[in-house]
């Protein structure tokens, strides 16, 4: 007898003689025992075994057999043990993994992709009530033999090949990605028809069994679906054939929480990324979902930029909605394979560019390679020859040793990105394309990706994008919607971002610079969309920058000039409670830089500054000054209230005593003395003005008072005093007052014309000062050929407009004066004001030059009456003019009444 050992329906070996004929089953093969040797070679049917099982009997073997069964179990064994290693490791990551649990529709959805007919194929996904059984169907075409058997085998049919148009003919299936698919259910039940091109259709079933843990079990299963479809010759012709029907279905039972998870996972990423996938793989017509009864599709619509930009609109359809609407709609640029995608909203003609999801990829291989939404890039780039990591989540970028073919392809199809996102960017600025923030999403690495090396992308990504994108007029600013570059061309900074942990310190810091330099400042409705995506060469405008700024502009009043539509004053008080509400930084700015005003209006730090306590007469201020200790500049503007400690005060007796120990001090240097005639003149104009107080605040200094008067001078002021007598006999007047009254109606130097001579009349344009001109007194106190300006009267209408509401703003902090219904009825004249339950009017002047010229006669008429008052901003402080101070600044002592 002669044994042979059957497996697969052929014929392995002759294995030894033995009687009688026997035929034995076991788990791998079948042995034989004939008793004629099969020679020559034919076939012979065994009878007897149990039923479906038909084995053929070829011939006894030789050594080219024998090498060839070797063959096909070393075939089988590498099939087992390439299927155990890819599993043990998606069992192990199927937890830990971020990407894997997301990856498997991918790789089905790629797989249908490469059997689509001419006109494209549709997708359905159907997972029941009760989530334990999820089927992926397609209409692509049917399978071919090597289809199936790729597929049981677990072998790729990705293809290196490329078409006439440049692509793959096939992205892959079956491979190693179809393996994840098995993370839903380790046993697929796969339904199909098969079709060669001579042979009929065949409707076919066969489970798909990956759940076996060693090589033994794992080959089993694998020759347990080949043999589920050795019959399809004796199967029943499928006809009639309808390419648009769910011909194939792989359909996965879900038996537990995990299979569970991974199915929601999937078909979440499902949802975020379809829209751009279908954008970029025409070839999938539509995605159905249920339940849900969801479906997907794209439509092209009209190219925009001359076609170079092209539209689609992808649609998610639900039956309890009317009609369809719009999902997501997508720009896309192409350069040869590659292209880049935005999403966008298109509103009357404009283009709204849309953030990218943060869970969609950047990096897409026609489908999204799962894992690159953490590679920072502000579009999503595509090419279908990107070559990409064995886990799909990511591309080869990493710098090598020796040259790598793969990575330098990917270098290149990056490299053509960027050149397409200049390209966009273009586009965008050009044809003012909104939210053009979004395409600043774009930063260094946030850390270790494991497929692309640092340097490279710095240098060759970031760097060149983001120089690109700061000297493009991407910002729209606050003032009038203006688009700005961030940097100017000699990269000093032009836009300032308002920069802050708090929200509400970066809202302050806006509201703050619009009224200084609004042309520089992103618009309100995107600062806050900007201050995540800035970067640090970008202009941050903190709480300390601001406060540099102001130091920067030394005084109030130059401050006042460079804010637009705010009173300095209150801009000031805004600017404190900025301070003190950004603790983090307050502590440090207010000891360290000098924005805080002393009574000149210079910043200064408040270290520096003291309190004023009770009324010091600003006489003796100036006085002070004259003798070498200005005390303005020591003392905090009245203004403000800033925190200064009790033992930093100046009181009024502090500057008498001052005034007293270097008046007296430099009275007893002659040579000193004759340096101070101006301030010993004041303290004696002081002492003769004010007879009563005079020893009682200056006792020493008052007692010895005759050393301010000079001998030199004391012997001329009496020969001018005899001249005096003698000039008053002869005009006829009986006073001082008299004689000076007449010197200034017969003798007075012309006055030049100057903004400020036009602000202190109230005058405002060429007519008004024509006007003016016709009162023969006001001519003659200016010069004949001092001409006013256009300019002059732009600048003196300003200073007219800041003096009323420096002192409007001024009153409505005083008690007694109700604001709330205050109004204009002429240039400088404010009606409406209650005093003290009293209606009064004010007429407001500016008085910069220290001087007021009351031209108006509507000023006039309301200085008439008893209920009115004048009131004149000085620029730092705001005064009521009394007729007591009138009197004492002009040494009238005598009007008609």
């Amino acid at each position: 007898m002669r044994l042979y050992y059957i497996t697969a329906n052929r014929l392995a070996t002759q294995i030894d003689f033995v009687s009688p004929a026997v035929a034995v089953l076991s788990n791998i093969g079948i042995l034989l025992a004939l008793e004629t040797p099969l020679n020559p070679p034919k076939l012979q049917t065994l009878s007897g075994l149990p039923a479906p099982h038909t084995f053929r009997v070829y011939s006894q073997m030789d050594y080219r057999k024998k090498l060839s069964a070797s063959q096909e179990k070393a075939h089988l064994q590498n099939i087992a043990t390439k299927i155990e290693k890819e599993m043990r490791v998606i069992r192990t990551q199927a937890e830990t993994s971020p990407t894997l649990r997301r990856r498997w529709v991918w790789e089905l959805v790629q797989n249908v992709r490469d059997v689509h007919h001419k006109g494209g194929v549709h997708i359905g996904i159907d997972q029941s009530d009760d989530l334990d059984q999820l089927e992926f169907m397609h209409t692509g075409k049917p399978f071919t033999a090597d289809n199936i058997r790729f597929l049981i085998e677990q072998i790729s049919t990705k293809d290196r090949e490329r078409d006439e148009s440049g692509l793959r003919t096939t992205t892959g299936k079956f491979g190693t990605g179809f393996l994840t698919t098995h993370l839903l259910s380790e046993r697929v039940t796969v339904r199909g028809l098969a079709k060669e091109p001579e042979l009929e259709f065949k409707k076919f079933q066969f489970d798909l069994d990956r759940s076996g843990y060693d090589l033994p079990t794992i080959a089993a299963a694998v020759e347990s679906a080949k043999q589920s479809v050795q019959n399809l010759d004796e199967l029943p012709t499928y006809h009639p054939y309808d390419p648009k029907a769910f011909n194939t279905s792989f359909i996965y039972h879900m038996a537990d929480e995990l299979s569970q998870r991974v199915a929601k996972d999937g078909l979440d990423d499902l949802h975020s990324c379809l829209p751009y996938a279908l954008v970029l793989v025409p070839e999938v017509l539509s995605v159905s979902l249920s339940p849900g009864n969801t479906r997907f599709s794209a439509t092209a619509a009209p190219a925009i930029a001359g076609g170079r930009v092209r539209i689609t609109h992808v649609w998610r359809s639900e039956p309890s909605e009317q009609g369809s609407g719009a999902s997501v709609t997508i720009a896309t640029i192409c350069k040869g394979l590659t292209s880049l995608s935005v999403p966008i909203s298109l509103v009357d003609d404009k283009v709204y560019i849309q953030p990218l999801p943060p869970s969609v990829p950047r990096l897409f291989c026609d489908f999204p390679l799962v894992g690159t939404e953490s590679f920072p890039f502000p579009a999503i780039v595509n090419n279908p020859h990107f070559e990409a990591t064995d886990a799909r989540d990511g591309i080869l970028l990493t710098g090598t040793v020796r040259p790598d073919p793969l990575v330098a392809i990917n270098r290149q199809i990056i490299r053509d990105a960027i050149e397409l996102f200049f390209e966009l960017l273009e586009i965008a600025v050009l044809n003012n394309w909104q939210n053009l923030y979004q395409l600043f999403n774009i930063h260094p690495l946030p850390g270790a990706l494991p497929w692309v090396t640092a340097d490279w992308f710095d240098e060759n990504v970031f760097n060149p994008v983001q120089q690109r994108l700061l000297h493009a007029r991407t910002v729209t600013t606050a003032k009038e919607s203006e688009k700005a570059a961030m940097l100017q061309e000699d990269n000093s900074i032009y836009v300032w971002f308002p920069h802050s942990p708090r929200k509400e310190v970066r809202q302050m810091i806006w509201a703050l610079a619009l009224h200084w330099f609004p042309h520089c400042l992103p618009a309100k409705e995107e600062f806050e969309l900007w201050h995540p995506l800035i970067w640090k060469e970008c202009g941050r405008l903190t709480t300390t920058v601001l406060c540099e700024f102001v130091e920067g502009r030394e005084t109030v009043d130059k401050l006042a000039v460079e804010l637009v539509g705010a009173v300095v004053g209150k801009w000031l008080k805004h600017f404190y409670t900025l301070l003190d509400d950004d603790k983090q930084h307050r502590d440090v700015l207010v000891n360290t830089k000098a924005i805080f005003p002393d009574q000149h209006g210079s910043f200064r730090q408040l270290a520096e500054l003291y309190k004023e306590s009770g009324d010091i007469e600003e006489d003796f201020k100036d006085i002070l000054g004259l003798l070498d200790h200005d005390v303005r500049s020591l003392l905090a503007s009245r203004s403000f209230t800033f925190e200064i400690p009790e033992q930093r005060t100046i009181c009024l007796q502090d500057v008498v005593d001052q005034i007293s120990t270097r008046a007296l001090k430099k009275a007893h240097d002659r040579e000193a003395a004759q340096l101070c005639q101006e301030p010993f003149g004041r303290i004696l104009k002081w002492f003769r003005e004010n007879p009563e107080r005079a020893p009682q605040l200056f006792p020493e200094l008052y007692s010895q008072k005759h050393l301010l008067y000079d001998d030199e001078v004391l012997m001329e002021n009496m020969g001018k005093a005899e001249q005096l007598d003698e000039l008053m006999r002869d005009t006829g007047v009986g006073s001082i007052a008299e004689l000076r009254e007449l010197l200034i109606r017969t003798h007075r130097p012309a006055l030049q014309i100057t903004q400020e001579a036009l602000a202190s009349m109230g005058i405002t344009s060429q007519a008004e000062w024509e006007e003016a001109l016709k009162d023969q007194d006001l001519a003659a106190l200016f010069s004949h050929e001092s001409v006013p300006t256009l300019a002059m009267f732009r600048i003196a209408q300003k200073l007219i407009e800041r003096a009323k509401i420096q002192i409007t703003n001024h009153l409505r902090t005083l008690s007694g004066y109700d604001m709330t219904h205050v109004e204009e009825v002429a240039p400088t004249v404010l009606a409406g004001i209650t005093k003290d339950g009293r209606e009064i009017q004010i007429v407001a002047r500016p008085a910069y030059s220290h001087e007021v010229i009351i031209y108006y006669t509507a000023e006039r008429d309301v200085l008439d009456y008893e209920d009115s008052e004048l009131w004149v901003d000085l620029g730092t402080k705001q005064r009521r003019v009394t007729l007591g101070h009138i009197l004492k600044t002009t040494k009238i002592k005598k009007f008609p009444i």
